[in-house]
């Protein structure tokens, strides 16, 4: 290939780069007092891109729709967040949780996440957009202004997304690294391979317990290591 026309390739292709992420806007919260937590390294799993919060605990980091920050800071229990699929926020707000590692205490305890409490904690930082009121199609005839409202159909939007992200949250937070480690005994790039490859669907974590999950990893280990097909996952 002439270098040249190599050159103009390559520039093509960089350039088509940004287009695949976002910029990522929020800040960092202590769940017990609200103040901005400084010092917090954000990293895109995907990309390895790494970036830490500042004195106001305020962020900005490019991520794309379906990628995964982690939030970490010694001190502080590790917060993952999945970017949504669909509509994202225009602001992010993350609360982070003193306590030790949870690496820790996977290894003292084999319960799983729990959804109930950390989704009404979640819910509590988008009050405003989740409890805004949706419009009826009398409502919409009533007031077509404020049906047709940028800003109400983004949030309405939003509030459509959520529940998908919520379920994408679940899988994330249950089928966690330091869980799937415990059982597999793999570790760095094989790790992320097989969390990719066998990664569940909301329906079936829900539908699963404690013993099923545990044995779904287990089994899926042994036919991984085999070269074998998946059982159960997508």
């Amino acid at each position: 290939m002439p270098a040249r026309a190599f050159a103009l390739l390559l520039f093509l292709c960089i350039g088509t780069l940004p287009a695949l992420a976002q910029t990522i806007r929020g800040e960092v919260l202590d769940i017990e007092d609200r103040q901005p937590v400084s010092g917090v390294n954000i990293e895109n799993v995907y990309t390895n891109l790494v970036i830490s919060t500042d004195e106001n605990g305020g962020f900005i980091i490019a991520a794309a729709n379906g990628q995964l920050l982690e939030f970490k800071k010694p001190g502080y229990k590790t917060v993952r967040v999945r970017v949504p699929e669909g509509y994202i926020p225009p602001y992010f707000r993350i609360i982070m949780k003193k306590g030790i590692p949870e690496i820790q205490s996977v290894a003292k305890s084999n319960n799983r996440y729990d959804y109930t409490s950390d989704s009404i904690r979640f819910h509590e930082l988008y009050k405003h957009e989740l409890d805004f009121p949706k419009m009826s199609g009398i409502d919409v005839i009533a007031h077509p202004f404020s049906a047709m409202s940028g800003k109400n159909r983004e949030v309405w939007k939003f509030q459509d997304d959520f529940d998908e992200f919520e379920k994408e949250r679940y899988v994330d937070k249950t089928f966690n690294e330091e869980v799937v480690a415990k059982f597999t005994g793999l570790q760095g790039d094989s790790l992320h391979y097989f969390m990719r490859r066998y990664r569940p669907t909301y329906q079936q974590l829900k539908t699963m317990s404690d013993y099923a999950f545990f044995n779904f990893i287990k089994t899926n280990a042994y036919y991984y290591r085999n070269a074998g097909s998946p059982r159960g996952a997508q």
